[in-house]
């Protein structure tokens, strides 16, 4: 006998209420049988190879954000920011691969004139392409048919790749600027000690929120699909929790049982390849949750609508 009754949920169950309420969607989906669902999509979506050639994008687009990021930082009234926000992003890469990130973008921004003109202007259109490869991707995963213009794509690309960047320079100044904003605004405001520690609390949960917006926003605005705007969902949690505890993983694993220094450049892009190929898995996985847990909602909505409706009667 096959193990039907795993996958199934009997329609009188509640079982599965209580927690997918929490996301603003009512469906009987039981925790285990959902992530059984998440599992067997990430496998027939072919998750693995769509985060490969995420990569592939990703890296050829890393450095080109970073220049139009600094283009970004250097319209800004903060003088000499711009080595600072590149110190704080680089430090959430593979360790073997920071010193090499960090000077080559550096060189690549040096040039400011370049920056400003032709240079800038390519740089975002072949950072774009990363945002077309993550919608394509995301498309998979929430099983959307692609039917938009060639422009349309590309203008929605900018502009996500501009929403990522303010969050991104906005997280940092949380973190490296908080400290003397907290303690100025402490030494000026009723409460005083009581207010600094809570805002000491704030500027490191504020990045994990942004993070976390970072993350929904992609999914709600990429994928060809219409989908309800939900400030958290399990995807984007996820991804919230598991990214960063991955990459101090990935971290360990490196320092202590590889020898990638020995391979110079060459274990450099493979170590950095290895960490984005590892945040697209996560992201794309982020992606089959919601989209799993939203089918079973409209599954159950569609199969209770007419009880409903005689009830009423």
């Amino acid at each position: 006998m096959p193990d039907a009754p795993e996958d199934t949920v009997k329609a009188g169950s509640k079982h599965g209420f209580r927690w997918t309420r929490l996301f603003g969607l009512e469906c009987n989906l039981p925790w285990r049988v959902w992530l059984r669902r998440v599992w067997k999509a990430v496998l027939s979506d072919n998750c693995e190879d769509l985060a490969a050639q995420m990569s592939y994008f990703f890296l050829m687009a890393l450095f080109p954000f970073f220049i139009v990021l600094a283009a970004i930082v250097g319209y800004l009234p903060f003088t000499g920011a711009w080595p600072h926000v590149l110190t704080w992003i680089t430090h959430y890469f593979p360790d073997p691969v920071q010193p090499y990130v960090f000077r080559t973008v550096t060189n690549l921004t040096q040039e400011w004139g370049g920056l400003l003109s032709f240079g800038l202007a390519s740089s975002i259109w072949i950072a774009t392409r990363a945002v077309i490869s993550l919608m394509d991707g995301l498309n998979a995963a929430y099983n959307a048919r692609e039917t938009r213009t060639f422009w349309k794509r590309r203008l929605l690309a900018c502009g996500v790749m501009l929403v990522f960047a303010l969050t991104f320079l906005t997280a940092f100044g949380l973190l490296a600027f908080g400290g003397r904003v907290g303690h100025w605004l402490g030494t000026h405001s009723g409460p005083g000690a009581a207010f600094v520690v809570l805002w000491h609390v704030l500027r490191w949960v504020i990045p994990l929120v942004l993070l976390n917006f970072a993350v929904g926003f992609a999914n709600y605005v990429l994928p060809n699909t219409q989908r309800p705007w939900r400030w958290v969902t399990p995807g984007s949690l996820f991804v919230v929790v598991v990214w960063f505890p991955s990459t101090i993983g990935f971290n360990a694993f490196i320092r202590h049982f590889t020898t990638s220094g020995a391979y110079g450049a060459v274990g450099t892009f493979f170590v950095l390849m290895t960490w984005i190929y590892v945040t697209n898995f996560i992201l794309l996985g982020a992606a089959e949750m919601d989209s799993e847990l939203e089918k079973s909602a409209r599954t159950f909505h569609s199969e209770n609508a007419p009880q409903r409706l005689f009830v009423a009667g």
